[in-house]
């Protein structure tokens, strides 16, 4: 069965990083996916919190990555360690017809911009003159003691979500 959206969870320490906003983010994903036909398709939306089991072997991990593909009807669930990485050098790559406004499996546009990274450690989307995302989530930038993020990201993720609302 093809999984054409999925989520990408935190875990530290065992808790599962803003759970509440990841799902907000997928039933709005199911209905914009599926449209009207999704009172049918499914009248059970899975509770991404009640499904998450972090295999034994990564419980002593201090940071998880969960990645969760789902469709109308099938969710899959698969956990990987999470390694942070830092980004010093962006290149800036203009494409003026992503739409990523739901998190979708294929990425195959997203690969094909990053493969044009050259010798820096990632790229900085550019969609009709303003800055958006990098190729795997939403971009902050520090000034000093000031944050930053851009107000067109492709896709409004989570983390960033709840650094607005905190004012931060």
């Amino acid at each position: 069965m093809e999984f054409p959206l999925f989520e990408t969870l935190a875990i530290a320490q065992g808790k599962v990083r803003n759970i509440e906003l990841h799902q907000q983010r997928y039933e709005r994903s199911l209905q914009a996916f599926y449209g009207n036909q999704s009172a049918v398709v499914f009248p059970n939306v899975f509770q991404l919190a009640e499904q998450i089991q972090v295999p034994a072997e990564l419980c002593a991990e201090p940071l998880i990555r969960c990645r969760i593909d789902y469709n109308a009807k099938q969710i899959l669930f698969r956990y990987f360690p999470y390694t942070r990485k830092t980004y010093r050098t962006f290149k800036p790559i203009v494409c003026d017809h992503i739409d990523y406004g739901l998190k979708y499996a294929d990425r195959t546009l997203l690969n094909a911009l990053f493969a044009q990274k050259g010798d820096c450690d990632e790229i900085m989307i550019i969609k009709n003159g303003y800055v958006t995302d990098c190729s795997i989530g939403n971009l902050i930038f520090r000034q000093n003691t000031q944050w930053f993020t851009p107000d067109t990201p492709l896709l409004e993720g989570t983390q960033r979500a709840i650094l607005l609302t905190q004012g931060r």
